[in-house]
């Protein structure tokens, strides 16, 4: 079971460990947030965006055979956003600068994923114990999505 300090630590560690993180934020795959260090008349909408593009993304590489989509990454010239998924019913979206070395952040972000869902009771059953983790992860289209889109 992940809790907000297992959020609070990610986002903590993030920060510390590679400088230009914008925001953080951890939500739900259904699009309702959990945590989330950005502005907070954003957070639903946030939330639903995010967990939208994992679930495009998974369904586009279903599409394609590539199985047990990890992360996906939008980046533009102002930055990054790379979304994460956590477990079944949990991903993390990391917002960047546009210099943040993203290989370096998928190494911290992996590892750090592997403690937050290690962490719970739940977690043998979980990413950690070498299932897909993402795999299985239900390609929900949140109905918050369209109207943040």
């Amino acid at each position: 079971m992940i809790v907000r300090q297992h959020a609070l630590g990610v986002a903590a560690t993030l920060r510390s460990e590679i400088p230009g993180i914008r925001r953080v934020l951890v939500a739900r795959t259904d699009g309702l947030p959990f945590y989330d260090d950005g502005d907070p008349a954003l957070h639903d909408s946030s939330a639903a965006v995010v967990a939208t593009v994992l679930g495009i993304a998974q369904q586009s590489g279903m599409a394609f055979g590539l199985e047990g989509l990890e992360m996906t990454t939008v980046r533009g010239p102002a930055g990054s956003m790379v979304v994460y998924a956590v477990d079944d019913h949990h991903l993390l979206a990391v917002v960047t600068e546009p210099k943040v070395n993203l290989v370096l952040l998928d190494r911290v972000v992996l590892r750090l994923i592997a403690g937050m869902v290690g962490a719970g009771p739940q977690g043998a059953g979980s990413r950690g114990s070498g299932s897909q983790g993402a795999g299985s992860l239900g390609a929900v289209l949140p109905r918050q999505a369209a109207h943040a889109l």
